[in-house]
């Protein structure tokens, strides 16, 4: 048999890249034996490769054994531990000072104003954390919250939890609610339904448009 019907060259891109990874362009005439040996370590080239091999699946064990004992030496937070990190101390919330932070977000809102010019980047507003603003429940599926008001102190995916002037903190659901706040001469309103996501996840996902007609 021709030996071009055994041996042919190597793909372009892989000739491009040779002289980065130790391979000569072109053919070879040499038997796999002699090939094999070429990437053999010469300290294991006199032993009787007949009956020595190497197990790649006792490497992958071995692996896996060493990284999962060093998971079980770290100590981590379970579930219950990690949702108590955002426990608020209802004592030590004040709803005068919040008004400090209330100035604060409405710079914050000054700044994301400039870059709406456009009716596309009105859904900027919908991303906009509201972390320190001054909300108004004006409708709502559930009669008891509207009217509600104060400053929003934490937000999950579904609720905002909001403190009122009595310092009391009320966990108002979004679903099915409506939200005003103000700034400067403009009244804004939020379909809590189309924010049904953390403020973190919202600031990078596309918001829904979706309405509730009967609110």
């Amino acid at each position: 048999m021709d030996n071009s019907e055994i041996f042919s060259s190597l793909p372009k891109e892989v000739c491009d890249v040779s002289h980065l990874i130790g391979i000569e362009p072109g053919t070879s005439n040499k038997k796999p034996e002699e090939t094999i040996c070429d990437w053999i370590p010469k300290k294991d080239q006199n032993d009787d490769f007949k009956y020595k091999f190497y197990s790649l699946y006792e490497t992958i064990e071995q692996n896996k054994s060493s990284s999962c004992s060093k998971q079980r030496g770290k100590k981590c937070l379970n579930s219950k531990q990690r949702k108590a990190l955002f426990n608020l101390n209802k004592d030590k919330l004040d709803f005068k000072q919040f008004k400090a932070i209330n100035q604060l977000w409405h710079s914050y809102l000054d700044s994301i104003l400039e870059d709406v010019k456009t009716k596309a980047d009105e859904l900027k507003l919908a991303r906009i954390d509201l972390h320190g603003a001054y909300l108004l429940v004006c409708s709502s599926k559930n009669p008891s919250v509207i009217g509600v008001k104060g400053y929003m102190v934490q937000e999950s995916k579904n609720t905002f939890r909001i403190l009122n002037n009595q310092n009391r903190l009320l966990e108002i659901p979004k679903h099915g609610t409506i939200f005003a706040f103000k700034h400067g001469n403009r009244l804004y309103k939020i379909n809590g339904y189309n924010i049904m996501m953390s403020s973190f996840n919202r600031s990078k996902a596309k918001p829904k448009m979706n309405f509730i007609s009967d609110l």
